[in-house]
């Protein structure tokens, strides 16, 4: 029996059906009995509970719930207590509860995994893998094309840049974990708030000189798996982080997800409906941004902020002419786009045609322009065929 778990924390209850797209594809592809474990808390509906159960019997697989609320009460109240903040911000508490495993599971071993993940192999070839007196086997970041010199981890000397690990794809040696991780982890973040990563830095900072490397094909990141010529779809686990999902249809990474939702339950008239309703929403949050672009010249000019990538674009689509361009290569440093931006900020409409819009917005916003009023993300206005990739998570988040 091949043991495999995820974390779950579901606040608005749209996010089961990455675990359970994740899941199809266990089953899909794996020829051995498998038992999945859903560690959960409170916001597991109903609903997608008998999901997850339809999912795994139609496979005649099996799939255990564990209340992490229940069986961990005071590990939970510590990190509602000390760690409020960092579970709130870039995570949920749901990606604490790797680090339970000891104290939920009496076996000797168990697979965790993402939830943004799909397991294009049979997840056989990991269980199998012999973990000799090593507590965890996991991927190092540098294998497969990540740049671990941002890790605060490494940074602080903690942990060598080539040793430092991804958490999507963990392989627990149980008999050799030691029971007090969670607590000394939990200790070492509250002291440490500047760490991003939480369970995934925890893991290092404990485990990372003493972790048996697993191959880059149990967990292979699609942003890096794209950089690669030709790109080809392979027996790999694939890692889809950085909501690098969309809705690409000549992308093999979307055809690979999308083909394991359609098999998972979550798949239903439900999920196209609220697809549609997204759509309708942004279509008329462009309509608005029309209409208030349209009315914020009334006798200003224009000015666009870009890179020199987009130049030609914006010279197409808007009839742009050079004194109309502010091409962030041409200034000697970023103060001195500053400047500029401050030099026209009462005659001009500001497009911001640069990726980091955040960025952008805190600076429009720091010399005292209003968003919607004075600048627009105007990369809104570009396509594919003009150099712009569109996001378009936030509508397979809808689904």
């Amino acid at each position: 029996m091949i043991h495999v778990c995820f974390g779950l924390h579901d606040g608005d209850g749209r996010y089961s059906k990455f675990t359970g797209t994740t899941l199809a594809s266990i089953f899909a592809n794996t020829s051995e009995q498998v038992t999945a474990h859903i560690l959960h808390d409170v916001t597991l509906t109903t609903d997608n509970r008998e999901k997850f159960v339809r999912l795994a019997s139609g496979h005649n697989q099996r799939v255990d719930f564990h209340n992490v609320d229940e069986l961990c009460p005071n590990e939970i109240k510590f990190l509602n207590d000390n760690l409020a903040e960092k579970v709130n911000a870039r995570f949920t508490v749901g990606a604490f509860y790797r680090l339970l495993v000891k104290k939920i599971f009496d076996i000797d071993r168990i697979i965790y995994l993402d939830s943004d993940m799909i397991v294009n192999l049979d997840v056989g070839e990991l269980w199998s893998v012999d973990l000799g007196d090593y507590p965890l086997a996991a991927v190092p970041e540098v294998s497969i094309g990540l740049d671990t010199r941002k890790a605060l981890a490494c940074r602080n000397g903690l942990v060598r840049t080539e040793d430092y690990f991804n958490s999507g794809t963990v392989l627990f040696n149980l008999a050799r974990l030691s029971d007090k991780v969670f607590e000394a982890g939990a200790q070492f973040l509250a002291h440490n708030p500047s760490y991003t990563n939480p369970d995934q830095d925890i893991l290092n900072v404990f485990f990372a000189d003493n972790y048996l490397k697993l191959d880059g094909k149990f967990n292979a990141f699609v942003l890096s798996e794209r950089r690669n010529e030709p790109v080809n779809v392979a027996r790999k686990i694939y890692h889809y982080a950085e909501q690098c999902l969309g809705l690409d249809v000549g992308d093999g990474f979307w055809q690979l997800w999308a083909g394991n939702f359609l098999r998972s339950p979550w798949c239903d008239v439900q999920a196209l409906n609220r697809l549609y309703e997204k759509f309708s929403e942004y279509d008329a949050q462009v309509k608005t941004l029309l209409i208030r672009v349209t009315g914020a010249f009334n006798g200003r000019r224009r000015a666009f902020v870009t890179f020199a990538f987009y130049v030609d674009a914006i010279k197409q689509i808007f009839d742009a002419t050079d004194n109309e361009l502010l091409v962030v290569e041409t200034f000697a440093d970023f103060d001195e786009l500053i400047r500029a931006i401050e030099r026209l900020r009462s005659t001009h409409v500001f497009l911001s045609m640069v990726e980091n819009f955040p960025l952008m917005r805190k600076v429009f916003s720091d010399v005292g322009l209003v968003e919607g009023k004075d600048f627009f993300n105007g990369l809104k206005f570009l396509a594919a065929s003009h150099g712009y990739r569109f996001n378009a998570y936030q509508f397979i988040k809808a689904l």
